[in-house]
């Protein structure tokens, strides 16, 4: 057995003729412009001649790279297949087969024989993540990437299935918006010291022998979100935390890294190689806004919003949700234009010339809410790309409010039947009300 790392995210498991190549984001900008990558342009090369496989943990542009499977080579395509968590629309297995890979669709908790001696298993992280067993050559690897795994409970769900665990695949910096704006930075720290409690919570729990720190080589490149560069974990801070705080032993890796899973090092010469790198990253130039959307463009994207919407959801559930504040009024600030706005579900989007003073006002600009209303994935890449402010009650009212998309970016659309059928199940319907604040 081979490990490679790549970047980010992505590292490769090697054994004798098969090859899995996990979230493959290598180059470019994510989530509308607001993260790229610490370390630009690492490149992979599939062989033909082995059984290629590549698993997306889930539909984050960090994680799964429309760019990077569209620069294969179309008749590489053939030789290589998509592993996935079974979902209920299948929008993700239509798109790979279309554009020619294979592809598996793994149940929650099901294993697929890669190869001999090469299995994987997926477990799937309400809304949309998921984490990944892959048993090799004896070796069992856990690959939680970013999922949200905040309680033992959901880790014990992963030590029910995985047994023992010898190495740890986990994200140790904090990837989205914190409360508190640029001028407060304790909030923005406070956050990156849980990510760092959470591995030791993983650990644990799985006590693995290796923790292999990853999934947030990524810097806040928007003159919008520059600020929530400035607490992040660094490599150094984690791999000192996790020689410290647990009992595993800490491997950090570097691009092109080649690693047997078993033999232990000393981090120096990775962590001045990633050291480096951060301090070479957070001084490139930002990317800066682009020009406003007028007024008449937003319109029309919240026009076209609701005909996609309408078109598979139950009109009349949505506007009584909304209507009963279920789904919340926003009021919102496009600081390009210098203009305000009131959205809701039964009264669309309408500029007013004040605030109403309302303290949970947002603040974005108009590209950005024009994102909001042209994909349903758009609330969360605003979460995650934090190119907004306002308080903590302002975003849950945001993902309250914008709910309708973000489920139907899951495959599940308000219906009567579908609605009960969310509300029936537990696991999910607990995730949505941690998701909305309404519940801790």
């Amino acid at each position: 057995m081979n490990i490679q790392f790549l970047n980010h995210a992505c590292f490769v498991v090697e054994h004798e003729d098969t090859v899995l190549l996990c979230d493959p984001y290598l180059s470019g900008t994510a989530f509308n412009d607001g993260w790229d990558l610490i370390v630009e342009d690492v490149h992979y090369e599939f062989d033909p001649a082995k059984k290629n496989f590549i698993y997306f943990s889930h539909e984050h542009p960090d994680h799964f790279s429309v760019g990077f499977l569209k620069n294969i080579d179309k008749e590489k395509r053939k030789s290589i297949s998509i592993v996935y968590q079974e979902t209920r629309d299948g929008r993700v297995k239509k798109f790979c087969e279309k554009m020619g890979y294979g592809f598996v669709e793994i149940p929650d908790k099901k294993s697929y024989n890669m190869s001999k001696d090469f299995v994987i298993s997926i477990g799937q992280v309400p809304f949309y993540d998921s984490w990944a067993a892959i048993k090799v050559a004896g070796k069992m690897i856990v690959n939680a990437n970013d999922c949200i795994l905040e309680t033992p409970d959901r880790v014990e769900d992963i030590k029910s299935l995985v047994g023992k665990c010898d190495i740890l695949f986990t994200q140790f910096s904090y990837a989205n918006w914190v409360e508190g704006g640029e001028a407060n930075s304790q909030m923005r720290r406070a956050l990156a010291e849980e990510k760092l409690r959470r591995v030791k919570m993983q650990s644990e729990v799985l006590s693995p022998k290796f923790i292999v720190p990853f999934a947030s080589m990524v810097r806040f490149c928007h003159t919008e979100n520059k600020y929530m560069n400035d607490s992040i974990n660094t490599p150094e801070e984690t791999v000192e935390f996790i020689d410290s705080k647990t009992r595993a032993k800490a491997h950090l890796m570097m691009p092109y890294e080649d690693w047997d899973g078993e033999t232990g090092k000393d981090n120096s010469e990775a962590i001045l190689y990633w050291k480096e790198a951060y301090e070479k990253a957070l001084v490139r130039p930002l990317i800066a806004p682009k020009e406003q959307v007028s007024e008449a463009e937003l319109y029309e994207s919240a026009a076209k919003m609701y005909r996609r919407v309408k078109s598979k959801n139950s009109w009349l559930l949505i506007q009584l949700l909304s209507r009963a504040g279920v789904l919340p009024k926003l009021s919102l600030y496009c600081s390009d234009a210098n203009k305000r706005f009131v959205f809701s579900w039964h009264g669309g989007l309408v500029e007013t010339k004040t605030n109403h003073n309302d303290p949970d006002e947002l603040e974005l600009s108009t590209r950005s809410l024009k994102f909001v209303f042209d994909f349903d994935y758009g609330v969360d890449t605003l979460n995650v790309n934090a190119r907004f402010n306002g308080k903590k009650s302002s975003k849950k009212k945001m993902i309250r409010c914008f709910s309708v998309l973000a489920l139907n970016n899951t495959g599940r659309y308000i219906t009567v039947t579908n609605t009960t059928k969310m509300v029936l199940d537990v696991s999910f319907l607990k995730q949505g009300l941690k998701t909305v604040g309404l519940i801790k």
